[in-house]
């Protein structure tokens, strides 16, 4: 369908899009925006449904009453259009590309059908893209169970919606969102809400994503640990600290409660001087808590180590090995007296046995102490057999076994 040009000025013919005149019967006039929001630079189709009988003719109105154009039906014109972004069409509906900040308002359609006259307004809202939102906090370096506070800032963002990386989940249970969810707040922060959180910004025609804010929730030391480790020669340990911290912990060194000159988690000593024995101390410290922790560890050479918590326990294991090692001392030298003791009665109790030669045996009877399995070498003169009885003995002589009924122990203390 082609539309001519009115002799009385200029007007500017268009290609119709919607080349059919629609004749409906009993409808309900509406206008309906296509898309539902509008961006700025997009296009927006204003288009009008539900239109009783045969259009006549139809004029758009920008508010207040600006006439944008009149469309004709019997002549085929449309009179003034000087908008080259403005398209109308058959039907009564409009259309607006390049949208600009200029195009925000009321628009109001006339329709003269062959049975009435209609009219409906629609108010066009024009949207600009949200901006990249970012977030602004408190502090990136909390200590534990302290208030922390984010916020998102954006523009054009009509909603904000918080998300915790890397999984996308949202924010924790003890976080509280202000009404316009701008602002995410932890009363009392924990070590496990530690990670990157972002906030996207939402309006009807755009959405964009922060870049990510790492929060480190700091807390310390805890679970201090000492280790040691023995070189092959013994003389040489390697001591190890560590503990549970956030950021991580600084440490130095303590010798039976004397800071020595040692500002690492760990370091080699030589206990083969009597003055590096003792109890070491390892002291963590987290400069973000300002809160301080200590293990101790008692280094022996000779007993391997021990660990305490103060120096009370180190003297109490000592003193209590100390009197240990006295009581099996006093217990063995009471075991070997009284053995002693018993071997000097049986001695005065019993006959006196002389070896003669050829196996002689000068006692009346077989009863006396037992010598088991001893031979005397044929080529060297005896011993006696008891102290104060002297036996002799050629190179022929041996010395026959006796047995006594109540057989003697004797023993030899040293």
């Amino acid at each position: 369908m082609i539309f001519k040009q009115h002799n009385l000025g200029s007007w500017t013919a268009v290609s119709v899009l919607l080349g059919v005149m629609v004749d409906v019967s009993g409808g309900i006039m509406s206008i309906q925006l296509i898309p539902r929001y509008s961006a700025i630079g997009r296009s927006v189709t204003l288009s009008v449904t539900g239109i009783t009988g045969t259009i006549q003719s139809f004029t758009w109105y920008k508010a207040p009453k600006a006439e944008i154009f009149t469309y004709f039906h019997d002549v085929d014109i449309i009179v003034p259009l000087h908008n080259s972004r403005i398209t109308p069409f058959p039907n009564g509906s409009l259309q607006i590309s390049n949208l600009s900040r200029t195009d925000e308002g009321n628009y109001t359609v006339m329709i003269q059908t062959d049975t009435n006259q209609e009219n409906m307004t629609v108010y066009l809202k024009i949207y600009d893209p949200v901006g990249k939102p970012t977030i602004k906090t408190s502090t990136s370096l909390p200590k534990e169970n302290i208030t922390v506070t984010l916020t998102c800032t954006s523009t054009n963002a009509e909603h904000i919606v918080w998300s915790r990386d890397p999984s996308g989940a949202t924010l924790p249970s003890r976080a509280t969102l202000s009404p316009d969810n701008r602002t995410a707040s932890f009363s009392r922060i924990k070590r496990w809400d530690s990670g990157d959180y972002k906030c996207q910004a939402r309006n009807p025609v755009s959405n964009k994503y922060s870049y990510p804010i790492k929060i480190t929730v700091a807390y310390g030391p805890e679970n201090v640990k000492i280790k040691v480790k023995r070189s092959s020669s013994k003389s040489l340990i390697l001591l190890e600290c560590s503990a549970d911290s956030v950021p991580p912990a600084t440490y130095h060194w303590r010798l039976n409660g004397i800071d020595i000159n040692v500002q690492q988690n760990s370091f080699q000593e030589n206990l083969s001087k009597a003055e590096e024995e003792g109890t070491y101390t390892c002291v963590a410290s987290n400069t973000v808590t300002q809160l301080t922790a200590t293990h101790s560890i008692y280094v022996n050479a000779t007993f391997g180590t021990h660990e305490t918590s103060n120096i009370g326990t180190i003297f109490g294991i000592g003193i209590g090995i100390a009197v240990m090692l006295l009581l099996v001392l006093v217990a063995v030298l009471a075991y070997f007296f009284a053995r002693h003791r018993q071997h000097k009665n049986t001695c005065s109790t019993q006959d006196i046995v002389t070896m003669q030669p050829n196996g002689a045996n000068n006692s009346a009877n077989n009863e006396g102490p037992v010598y088991e399995n001893v031979n005397a070498p044929q080529s060297h003169t005896s011993e006696t057999a008891l102290p104060g009885t002297p036996v002799q003995a050629t190179q022929e002589s041996h010395y026959e076994q006796l047995t006594h009924r109540d057989r003697a122990i004797y023993s030899t203390l040293v």
